[in-house]
């Protein structure tokens, strides 16, 4: 919550490099969408390469940990008008209303920040210009204030999503079953889950869980 809503403004403000990922050729679809994303919800991406899965016309999507919303506004281009995005995102917002937080095991809790905008709110304020920007009579993307662990307090039902997609946020979460669990719940049976993220072959020095520029 710090990290990313108090710290960082921008990529720029990343502190490590280890969500980087090798630049490859991106398919001609993937670029073109890219391109027509807010340079303000461009500016404000942590996540690291991409999760596009193929076949997504018509489907209804879920990014867990949308951030700024930039990967749901190039899958808003790819399920088209008749498919359907929804971004969750914890927000600074519930911290101040007294919402738990996670925090690395053995740190002890952060100050709570001043309000600073959420990304999920930088997200919803670029809504209308991307719908006209992709010629969308209605909008097929909303943003949701809420916890991946719990998906059920969003208000998300059972087998409703045909892809659960994350970029860079399954490994900040301490239970990632709980995580994993509520993604195959709202997932329609024969349903996809697609994740870019960070992952460790070993385990980590107590030390090193509880870095709070590596945890974040």
């Amino acid at each position: 919550q710090h990290y990313y809503g108090k710290e960082l403004q921008s990529s720029e403000d990343l502190k490590t490099t280890a969500c980087v990922t090798p630049a490859q050729p991106l398919p001609r679809a993937a670029r073109e969408a890219l391109e027509r994303v807010h340079e303000e919800v461009a500016a404000r991406y942590y996540g690291c390469g991409l999760t596009l899965p193929e076949g997504l016309a018509s489907c209804r999507v879920l990014d867990l940990g949308c951030g700024s919303g930039r990967d749901c506004y190039v899958l808003s281009q790819l399920v088209g008008e008749s498919g359907h995005v929804t971004g969750i995102d914890m927000t600074e917002e519930q911290v101040s209303a007294g919402r738990p937080r996670s925090e690395p095991p053995g740190l002890a809790p952060a100050p709570i920040p001043l309000p600073a905008p959420p990304q999920v709110e930088v997200a919803r304020k670029h809504l209308a210009y991307h719908m006209d920007k992709f010629g969308y009579r209605a909008p097929n993307v909303d943003f949701i204030q809420g916890f991946m662990e719990r998906l059920g307090d969003a208000g998300l039902a059972d087998e409703s999503y045909d892809i659960v997609i994350s970029n860079c946020v399954v490994n900040l979460a301490p239970d990632k079953r709980a995580v994993l669990r509520e993604a195959y719940r709202v997932l329609k049976p024969g349903g996809e889950l697609h994740l870019s993220d960070v992952y460790a072959s070993g385990r980590l020095s107590e030390a090193a869980r509880a870095h709070r520029v590596l945890w974040g």
